[in-house]
C-alpha cells in the first residue's frame, strides 16, 4: 500500500512540473516595437489660376482633381495640380492618427500678399486609419488635399507664386 501511495504521489509530482513547463514553453511573445516613419513624395500643387476681385476657393482632392468656386479662372498651363503624397512605414495593423492646425499661411515672397490653405482630404477616408502594407518595409500612400481661400477684395495684389508649408503629425497607437 505504501508503494502505490508513493507512485501516486511521483505521479502528481511529474504532472504538476509538467503543467509548469507547459506554462513556460506557451509564454506569448513579446510586443512588437512599433516604429513609424513618414517620408514626403509629391508636395501639394493647386496649379495655375487668376483670382478676380470676389475671391474664392481653389480645392485640390486626394485624388488630384481641382474644383474652383467664385470668382476664380483656372489656367491649363504651368505647374500641373497635384494632391500630397506621404510614404508611411509602419507595422501591418498600426493604428495611426494624423493630426494637423487648422489653417496655414501662404505667402507670395514678392508681394508680402497671404492666402490661407486647409487641409481638408485624405486617400485614407479620414484621419484615422489602419496601416495596411504587409510589412514595414512596404509604403503606406496617403494622400492629402486641400483648399485655398482666395481673399475678396484682393485688389490685383494676389499675382505671384506663393510658398508655404503645412506640419501633419503621424500617431500611432
Amino acid at each position: 500500500m505504501e508503494k502505490s501511495r508513493l507512485k501516486t504521489i511521483g505521479f502528481l509530482i511529474w504532472l504538476l512540473s509538467f503543467g509548469v513547463f507547459q506554462q513556460l514553453s506557451a509564454q506569448e511573445n513579446p510586443p512588437i516595437p512599433i516604429q513609424v516613419e513618414v517620408r514626403t513624395s509629391k508636395n501639394l500643387n493647386f496649379g495655375s489660376f487668376v483670382a478676380g476681385i470676389a475671391g474664392g476657393n481653389v480645392t485640390v482632392s486626394y485624388d488630384d482633381q481641382r474644383t474652383i468656386d467664385g470668382d476664380i479662372f483656372e489656367l491649363n498651363f504651368g505647374q500641373p495640380v497635384s494632391a500630397a503624397l506621404f510614404d508611411v512605414y509602419a507595422n501591418p495593423g498600426t493604428i495611426i492618427q494624423i493630426q494637423d492646425s487648422s489653417s496655414y499661411i501662404l505667402v507670395n515672397q514678392s508681394s508680402g500678399a497671404e492666402i490661407l490653405l486647409f487641409i481638408n482630404s485624405f486617400s485614407t477616408g479620414q484621419r484615422t486609419f489602419v496601416t495596411q502594407a504587409p510589412n514595414a518595409e512596404t509604403p503606406n500612400e496617403v494622400f492629402v488635399g486641400g483648399t485655398l481661400q482666395i481673399p475678396a477684395d484682393n485688389s490685383g495684389s494676389l499675382p505671384g507664386t506663393y510658398n508655404g508649408t503645412f506640419t501633419l503629425n503621424f500617431i500611432h497607437q
